[in-house]
């Protein structure tokens, strides 16, 4: 596949519940950046799909659930431009279902905004409660799926203490693949179709290690500020 028809769309997954958390973890603020960490997680994807300028054609699709309200609101307050929005917030309103609704909503929303000369070959998913997650390991990511497109491109990582490694998102997937996405029920990510197709010679990993790291409860800021 050549550069010239590789067009790349993007979905950050914000629709979980924070069950764990006791409150919003979208909100909290990113040490670093002093950002609420979906507007810090927004930035990292928006800048990166800026690096690769015309192989992308559409704003970033935002897939958020419970906390819909306070997170568009966040998002609104930000990314409004009067010109240009370089996100859309959508509501998945099946968020009790788990990740796959998400993934399913993220996806028909890429599809349903192209144009017929501006259909994605291939979406790149990640998650809004990766706080360490920086602009060049999604770039590397995407110089891997511009190499091999026809492949699933994930990220891999091992846990201490682990003999094996994990191949996760952020991860992109070719066009191929959209209707197994689509066909995701549960609360169950893209991990089966990845392993599926890792079987099959159809995976490219990249070595990401900060896509391990996530939010779940307020003591993981704690983990988080002694790794950084």
């Amino acid at each position: 596949m050549s550069s010239d028809v590789y067009c790349l769309g993007f979905v950050l997954l914000a629709g979980g519940q924070s069950s764990r958390y006791d409150g919003n973890k979208l909100l909290s603020k990113h040490p670093v950046t002093k950002l609420p960490l979906v507007q810090h997680s927004a930035n990292i994807v928006i800048r990166a799909r800026d690096v690769i300028g015309s192989m992308s054609k559409h704003p970033v699709t935002v897939v958020v659930g419970k906390w819909h309200d306070s997170v568009s609101s966040q998002l609104a307050e930000t990314f409004c431009c009067p010109t240009e929005t370089p996100i859309e917030v959508i509501h998945n309103k099946q968020w009790g279902e788990g990740i796959a609704s998400s993934i399913r909503s993220g996806l028909t929303h890429v599809l349903n905004l192209a144009l017929p000369n501006t259909k994605p070959s291939h979406v790149l998913f990640t998650l809004a409660d990766l706080p360490s997650l920086n602009i060049q390991d999604l770039t590397l990511l995407i110089d891997a799926s511009k190499a091999y497109p026809n492949h699933i491109v994930c990220s891999e990582w091992q846990k201490d203490g682990e003999p094996n490694s994990r191949l996760t998102v952020p991860a992109i997937f070719p066009e191929s693949m959209f209707s197994e996405l689509l066909a995701l029920q549960g609360d169950t990510g893209a991990k089966p179709i990845i392993k599926r197709y890792a079987k099959l010679g159809k995976v490219r990993a990249v070595s990401i290690p900060n896509a391990q790291f996530d939010i779940d409860t307020p003591q993981d800021w704690d983990i988080f500020k002694r790794r950084n």
